[in-house]
Parts: structure tokens; sequence; C-alpha cells
């Protein structure tokens, strides 16, 4: 079996066509997991930034119940001689 030139040129351009095309189809599979791997992260650093702003409010309250603390020990102190 043999080929002409015709025949051959229109078998190598399908075929760089095809190789061409399975290129760009793994690179939209790799961006749309790359999106979702971007999501997933973002999410993560939400929660996390999430926690940590409820860790300052906590060790906000915290140091203003220490205030108080030392603040009615003191009017203890003054009131018990």
């Amino acid at each position: 079996m043999t080929f002409d030139a015709g025949t051959l040129v229109t078998l190598g351009l399908a075929g760089v066509a095809v190789i061409v095309w399975l290129v760009r189809l793994e690179g939209r599979v790799n961006n749309k997991a790359s999106s979702e791997i971007v999501s997933a992260l973002t999410a993560v650093v939400t929660a996390l930034q999430a926690k940590e702003a409820g860790h300052d409010q906590t060790r906000d309250e915290v140091i203003r119940l220490q205030e108080q603390i030392k603040h009615l020990t003191n009017l203890i102190e003054r009131l018990l001689p």
C-alpha cells in the first residue's frame, strides 16, 4: 500500500491537528483543575483568616478581663485596710 504525496500531507496535517487539539484540551483541563485548586486555597485562607479574627477578638477580651480584674483587685485592696 503506497500513498502519494497529497495523501501523506493530508494525513500529516490531520495528525498535527489532533495533537494540537489534545494539547489545547489538556490545557483546558489543567486550567479547570488550577482554578479549582485556587478556589479551594482561597476558601482555606478565608477560613483561617476568620479563625484568626476570632482569636484576636478572644485575646482582646481576655486582656480587657485582666484589666478589670486588676482594677477590682486595686479597689478591694483600698477598701480593705
